[in-house]
């Protein structure tokens, strides 16, 4: 199972960058793909919703269910990354791939997303392998003297997978 970074700031591409990859790899390359994105302006659940009340009463897992099959698993305990990604891949669902997003101190290869060329030194990170994002829009689609690449993931998906070794 591999693991993939997303960062950069708000407005930046990240989430359509996630939706693109999430299908082209469900429909090319028949992969499974999860998504753990880091919140950090507001809760997940909502106050006065019962999955809300259940994790407020002391339950660990709350796990809600409808009629469409959607489900969603609240956990209420304090976990770091790793685990969640190693109860991911023990999951009786198959998982390929886990894209994180918002995780800025991950050790896991990384997209950074940016809108402009000013916002890319604030934000690289030694685990940064392609620049993506808005930027892309603006023809800014070349290589950084550090060798980074720059350039639009749904124009390129081939050169993507080389570049983070999927297959």
């Amino acid at each position: 199972m591999k693991v993939i970074s997303v960062i950069g700031y708000s407005g930046s591409g990240k989430t359509h960058i996630i939706e693109f990859l999430i299908k082209k790899l469900k429909t090319e390359l028949n992969l499974e793909v999860s998504v753990v994105k880091n919140i950090h302006e507001h809760r997940i659940d909502e106050e006065g919703k019962d999955s809300f009340k259940f994790s407020e009463a002391g339950a660990v897992f709350s796990v809600i269910k409808n009629k469409f099959n959607q489900n969603a698993i609240y956990l209420n305990k304090k976990i770091s990354l790793d685990p969640l990604i190693n109860w991911l891949n023990k999951s009786p669902y198959k998982v390929d791939l886990i894209i994180v997003e918002g995780f800025r101190d991950v050790s896991y290869p990384t997209i950074l997303c940016v809108k402009e060329l000013q916002d890319i030194d604030v934000q690289l990170n030694k685990n940064v392998k392609l620049i993506s994002g808005l930027i892309t829009l603006n023809k800014h689609r070349k290589e950084r003297e550090d060798q980074i690449p720059i350039f639009s993931i749904q124009q390129n998906f081939e050169r993507f997978t080389k570049i983070f070794n999927i297959h």
